[in-house]
Parts: C-alpha cells; sequence; structure tokens
C-alpha cells in the first residue's frame, strides 16, 4: 500500500536531510540518535516533533482563513462603493435637474451683496 506524499512532507523531508547532512549526522539515524545528537531526551524530541511540526500547517490554515476573510471583506467594500457611486451619480443628477448649484449661486451673491450694504 503507497502513501502518496503531499507537499508539506516532501519539503519537511528534504530539509531533514540537508540538515543531517549539515551536522554530520547518519542519514539513516534512528530517533534516539538524532535526540541524542542534540542533547535531549527522546520525549522532548517526540514533543518537539509535535509542537512544531503542526506548526507549519496551522500558519497554512491561518493564512487561508485570512485570505478568505479578506475576499469576503474586499467584495463587501466593492459592493458599497458601487453603492455610494450610483447614490453619488443621482445626487448629481438631481442637482442638475434641480439647477441647486445656480440656486446657491444666486443665494450667496445676495447674501455678500447685503453685508456689503451694512457696513
Amino acid at each position: 500500500m503507497s502513501k502518496k506524499l503531499n507537499r508539506e512532507d516532501v519539503a519537511a523531508m528534504i530539509r531533514a536531510r540537508q540538515i543531517s547532512k549539515q551536522l554530520g549526522v547518519a542519514p539513516d539515524a534512528n530517533i534516539k540518535a538524532i535526540c541524542e545528537h542534540a542533547g535531549i531526551s527522546r520525549k522532548t524530541g517526540y514533543q518537539w516533533a509535535g509542537k512544531f511540526a503542526g506548526g507549519a500547517q496551522s500558519k497554512e490554515q491561518q493564512l487561508d482563513q485570512q485570505l478568505k476573510r479578506l475576499k469576503e471583506e474586499y467584495e463587501s467594500l466593492e459592493k458599497k462603493y458601487a453603492d455610494l457611486s450610483c447614490e453619488n451619480e443621482g445626487r448629481k443628477l438631481a442637482w442638475e435637474i434641480h439647477q441647486v448649484d445656480e440656486f446657491l449661486a444666486e443665494k450667496k451673491n445676495s447674501t455678500a451683496r447685503g453685508k456689503n450694504k451694512k457696513r
């Protein structure tokens, strides 16, 4: 029964082989020999293996969750932008139709004339 390795397993095995060559540990060394070379007990070695091996998967899962959250946030912001853009265009059209700019300009000129007269 042959089980295929996933990319994380292959990367870990290649990295382990590189480290063993650098440190001079035999490539076929068992767990006990590896732990003795590191100066730790087998129990500590297995604890470290459990603690740090799961870290790669959990980081990948965290990144996947963060990516999913960011995509959802992006879609939400894109929808809000489209809504606001449509609303803004509607206001611009309403101002043009009702000639609000001209009205405001007239109002501004009439109040400016009134202030000059009082002085």
